[in-house]
């Protein structure tokens, strides 16, 4: 059920979105350096890891690019569409299973989160994700998106979601033993939101390379990507303004766009805002 959900969806974002990637290579030396001071303060009930940290710059960038946390709905046959900014950044965010696979599940109102209030968000879902039945979970909301579908009148893509689900679930059904169910995750936990961001760097510790493109999962507009964090020798500027060159913790940005919907002209808000936050870091002291 999990592979054909995840088929379904980035099927029709490749069919349909025209993507633009970008790569941004962040100085993220004094923010890791600021973190460190953080976890040892005490200042969190919860566990504050520097992936939720990160996450949380890129909430701040999203704030300054509200066009990236938006839905496009075109049509290639009139040539137009709509494009709608959504005032809450509900976050989708994959999550590792315990058998090693992958499932996404929405962060909601994350622009309105302070940093420990994230953290234990975070923590929360992902307890519930390790301990859910997936597959009974997809298909409650597989079922629940084709009720949807139905009030809105797209009688094809019903009868043939309808078909997908009843026959990939008895598949599934027939060739996995059976288990201790878990528990039902709710719609509010697996549904769409409105920007996808993916840790990529967690899924792959100690490697180097960059991403080069991301899914855009329609009707989003945007997808970003946390690459892996590498030490690089590199150029900076001390406090008292003198050129340096040293060892500098680096980590790659991927943030690809759907050019229906957006420009780099909307994108480069987002970009200057973390460079703002990676270089002055006592903004992050406020979260």
């Amino acid at each position: 059920m999990r592979k054909r959900v995840i088929a379904s969806v980035t099927q029709e974002g490749w069919k349909k979105i025209p993507h633009v990637s970008y790569v941004y290579e962040a100085d993220v030396t004094k923010v890791y350096e600021e973190f460190k001071k953080l976890k040892a303060s005490g200042r969190y009930r919860g566990n504050i890891t520097f992936n939720t940290l990160l996450l949380r710059v890129i909430v701040e960038g999203i704030k300054s690019a509200m066009q990236l946390n938006a839905e496009v709905r075109y049509s290639s046959f009139l040539i137009s569409g709509q494009m709608t900014v959504k005032d809450k950044i509900n976050i989708n965010m994959p999550v590792l299973l315990p058998d090693g696979g992958m499932v996404t599940v929405n962060l909601r109102d994350m622009g309105n989160k302070s940093l420990g209030d994230m953290a234990e968000q975070i923590e929360s879902i992902k307890e519930k994700v390790g301990s859910c039945d997936m597959e009974a979970s997809l298909l409650k909301v597989g079922l629940k998106d084709t009720l949807r579908n139905l009030q809105r009148g797209k009688l094809g893509k019903v009868i043939g979601r309808g078909l997908g689900i009843v026959t990939g679930h008895r598949r599934s059904a027939a060739g996995t033993p059976k288990k201790k169910q878990g528990i039902i995750l709710s719609r509010e936990v697996l549904d769409q939101g409105t920007i996808t961001v993916s840790n990529l760097g967690a899924a792959v510790k100690g490697t180097r390379g960059r991403v080069a493109l991301l899914d855009i999962i329609p009707p989003q507009v945007c997808a970003i990507g946390i690459g892996v964090l590498q030490e690089e020798p590199g150029v900076y500027l001390t406090e008292d303004k003198m050129t340096r060159i040293g060892i500098r913790k680096v980590i790659p940005f991927t943030i690809a766009f759907d050019h229906r919907a957006l420009d780099f002209g909307e994108v480069a808000p987002f970009i200057n805002r973390l460079e703002e936050v990676f270089n002055n870091t006592e903004i992050i002291r406020t979260w």
